[in-house]
Formats: structure tokens, sequence, C-alpha cells
């Protein structure tokens, strides 16, 4: 049995070390002169005092913002990271390929728990053949061919809404909402039924899910390894200690089921293909699976059963969650405008519409100049992604003014920061959906510094199916019905409060609630 002595040498060497590192990363590390906060150069327990510790958690991306006030633009947050607050330089940091290789930061790809998908993954190159594998699943013409069944999901909404309406029920519109985004991607990306809209116990559980996702972002971002261990253990005994934890794994699980029924029946398809006793069945891509399976962009070994069940949780949850985010707060800033923005809206859409025989094209719909800023002037305002982005250059030196950043260093910016410019955006908290008409003289520079789903190599990939889902879904809500807020509160129901990758509002908050106060009789087609 070890002595005291070992137990007292020990403990004083862990103490030296400790003392040796935080001195080193304050006065010799290659981050050391530049400039920020001592203690959070020291460590990253700084950090996690503010996300993890501190009520109500996911808070340290105001203490950021403190810490730009008063140490300037650019930053040292932690011990290996810098941010930099700068719109101009948005440009140098999430360049396309031609402008220099950004690999991902580790610790920030992984927050997740999904290091093996296309938004966990840290090389540019591997990053690059997972994209391609994935793009054309979201290009503008597969999302095309999904219009017909938008529309017949907007369908089944307009009959929820038409029983609010007749009971004088209310309605919460953040669940509703993704109930309306999971049942059309589902059935887009998956080629499954998930049923939200009609289903509200269902829809209420997997708010929970989403919600537990966001709320463990900032402890996992600190501790990446916490859900690969609970994807290790027993749900039983996990839903009975940490709920939260348990329906991601249990969201996973239910992936990866759907993954190796998918694995099986490309197996199977090859196998009759490669006979001439059966004529050959077509590898169509009908899923996000089959899709990968059928990719030519991927070596055998990325078509495995765990990673592509990791891009499908990631496809499945963000894009769910971040849509129906957006449109909540689209009906939030319309309905609290109902003599300007909303009355604008009702008015170009009825003049369009009320001779129309049959739903109008996405296309169609992006033409309409009004609904367009209002489309833009909502992706703006609700800024959704909270985080920071670092990304690193492994062969570069990039320089900030008279800055030059070391090659590998974590370097992030917050695309909140740029879309909340004043300087740029003036009076950014408020909803004004003329600055992206034609007549705006600075429209031009808005619209270069329009970065909703970022920029650069690693820009979102469902950016046509999300902004194909806006067009339809808010041309319809105002069309034919009229909604009346109930008892809600901008600080508190819709204004960031935390950083949990996306943007949440107040734990006290009981969402965006609203009455349906009028339905249009006439045949509900748009």
């Amino acid at each position: 049995m070890p002595s005291m002595n070992f137990y007292l040498a020990l403990s004083t060497a862990s103490l030296l070390y400790a003392c040796g590192l935080v001195i080193y990363r304050i006065f010799f590390h290659p981050l050391a002169k530049f400039p920020g906060s001592k203690l959070a150069a020291a460590t990253k327990w700084y950090e996690f005092w503010f996300d993890v510790v501190k009520y109500p958690g996911g808070t340290f991306a105001h203490e950021i913002e403190r810490m730009h006030r008063e140490y300037g633009p650019i930053v040292r947050i932690n011990p290996a990271e810098l941010h930099v607050k700068d719109s101009d330089w948005l440009g140098t940091l999430y360049s396309g390929p031609s402008s220099g290789q950004r690999d991902k930061y580790a610790p920030a790809a992984h927050m997740t728990g999904t290091p093996d998908g296309i938004f966990g993954t840290v090389s540019h190159e591997v990053h690059r053949k997972r994209r391609a594998a994935l793009g054309p699943f979201f290009s503008r013409a597969a999302v095309a061919t999904s219009e017909e069944m938008i529309y017949a999901k907007v369908n089944t909404l307009s009959r929820l809404l038409k029983e609010k309406a007749a009971t004088g029920g209310i309605l919460e519109l953040r669940q509703t909402f993704l109930a309306l985004t999971t049942d059309t991607l589902s059935r887009h990306t998956f080629d499954r039924p998930s049923d939200l809209l009609s289903n509200e116990q269902a829809a209420a559980e997997w708010l929970r899910t989403v919600k537990s996702i966001a709320g463990l972002t900032p402890l996992v971002k600190q501790y990446t390894w916490i859900i690969p261990l609970a994807l290790k253990s027993p749900l039983a005994p996990l839903r009975a200690i940490v709920p939260d934890l348990a329906r991601i794994v249990a969201l996973r699980l239910d992936l990866y089921q759907q993954a190796g029924m998918a694995i099986d029946d490309d197996s199977r398809a090859s196998t009759i293909a490669s006979t001439d006793a059966e004529p050959k069945l077509p590898r169509a891509s009908r899923n996000l699976f089959q899709s990968l399976l059928g990719s030519k962009h991927l070596s055998p070994m990325e078509k495995e059963r765990d990673r592509i069940t990791q891009e499908a949780f990631v496809v499945l949850v963000a894009g769910s969650e971040t849509t129906a985010r957006i449109l909540t707060n689209a009906m939030y800033h319309l309905l609290a405008n109902p003599k300007t923005a909303l009355l604008r809206l009702k008015e170009e859409l009825a003049t369009l519409l009320v001779n129309s025989e049959s739903p109008l094209s996405v296309k169609e719909l992006e033409h309409l100049p009004w609904l367009t800023a209002v489309v833009k002037e909502s992706l703006r305002i609700t800024a959704l992604v909270t985080s920071r982005m670092p990304l690193e250059a492994p062969d570069e030196v990039l320089k900030y003014g008279e800055w030059e950043i070391p090659a590998k260093t974590p370097v992030s910016m917050t695309l909140r920061d740029v879309l909340l410019d004043p300087l740029i955006f003036p009076g950014p908290m408020d909803f004004v959906p003329e600055r992206w008409l034609a007549e705006n003289p600075d429209l031009h520079n808005i619209s270069h510094h329009f970065v909703p789903f970022s920029r650069g190599t690693r820009m979102c990939l469902g950016q046509n199916f999300a902004m194909a889902e806006l067009y339809v879904f808010i041309a319809h809500l105002v069309r034919h019905f009229d909604f009346e807020l109930f008892d809600t509160i901008r600080e508190r129901d819709v204004d960031a409060v935390r950083d949990c990758f996306i943007s949440e509002s107040s734990p006290h908050s009981p969402g965006v609630r609203v009455k349906v106060v009028k339905v249009d009789c006439m045949d509900t087609k748009q």
C-alpha cells in the first residue's frame, strides 16, 4: 500500500505541474501576447463556470462579448483559442477552398457527440468528401421534387389550426412548428412518416428531446466524451439517472436501427443485381441512408453503420429544430407588427394568390419582394447560431490588423455578432424587412454580411430545404389564418438568453403562444 509520503509527493508534483502550466500559458504560450483576461488564458475552468455552473448556463458567449468591450476586437478567450469580433474579417476565417484550407477545432466539432459525422469532421479534406456525398440530397433540384410533399404537410397543419380556432385553444408555436418541420424533413430525408402533427403527445416528447440536446451542449462542449460514454451505457438506468442523456441515446439507437435496415436492403439489392436469376433492382436514393451507401465519394469504411447514423442524427435534429425556431420567430415578429409588416405581407399574398388554382412553386414565392424581405429579416434578427465557430488554418499564418495568428491556432467568430452588427444593420434588434428591398442603397453591403447559414466550405448543407420550407409555411400561415399573441413577452420568450449552440430563451419561458382567431374559408391550397 502506498505510504503517506507517496501521496504527499504526488500532490506536490500535481500542484507544481498546475502552477507551471498556468505560468506557461500566461507568459510563454504562443498566444500570450494577445489581449484578454489572464484568468481565461490560464484555464478553461473560466469558460466552464459561465457555461455550466453559473445559472442559467450557456452564458460564456455573454462573457466573450464583455471581453471584447474591454480588450478590443481580438481576444484570447481560453488557453488555446482566439475570438474575433469584426464583421469584415468573416471572409478571411470562413473562406472558400481557393483562399486556404480550414480545419475544425476538435473540442467544438465534437460538441454534438458525432465526431464521424459531417458536423464533427475536423479535417477539411475528409469534410469535403462527406459533404459531396450529402450535397445532392439537399440540392435545389432535390428540394424541388419535395414541394408537393411540403404542401401536403401544410394541409395537415391547417387541419390542426382549424381545430384550435374552433375550440379557442392556445397554440405553442415552437412545439407546433417543430412537429411540422420534423414531419417534413422525415419524409424528405428518411422517406418515413413521423406524424407528429397528428400526435400531440409524441410532439411534446420530441420537443423535450430537442431541448435535452440543446441543454447539454454547453457541458458536452467541455467534456466531449460524455455522449460516447452514454451510448455504451444501458438505457434503463440512464433514464432514471440522467433522463436528458437517455433521450439522446434513445434517438441514436433508433437511427442506428434504421441505418442497419438500410445496409441490409442495400446488400440484398447488390446481390440481386449481380445475378441473372432476377431482373436488376434500381438502387435509387430514396432516403438519406441509401444516398450515402450509394455515394461514389465515400469509401466502404465511410459507409459503416455508426458513421451514417451520426450523419442522420445531425441532419434530423439540426434540420428540424433550426427551421422551426426561425418560423416561430418570424411569426412572432409579424404578429408583433400587425399594422405594418403583417398587413403588407397579407396584401402582397392576397393580390397574387386570390385567383391561383394551384400552389405556387417555391421559385414563384421567391419573386415576392415583401415575403422575401420577411424571410431574410426573420433569419437575420433570430441570429440563431449563438455558438462561436472555431477553425484552424493548418498551414497558414492568419493576419488580423497588426496581429499575426500562428498556424494551427483555433480562431473563432460568432455569426450572431455579424447579423446583429449595428454598423451594418442599423437598429439590429428591430424587425425591419424594408432593409431587404431593392430601393435600399445599402442592400449590397447587408447582403454581403447576410450569413445565417454561415459561409465558406462549412456552410449549412440544408439551406435550400430550409428556405423552401420558410417560404411555403410563412406564405400559407399568413394567407389563410389570423393569429393573436397570447401572454408572450419578447425578453422572456423570444430573445436569446443562453448559448446552447443555437439560442435558447429564458428557462422560465412557456414559449411563444398564440390564439387562432380566424380561418380563411376559401380553398387552402396555398
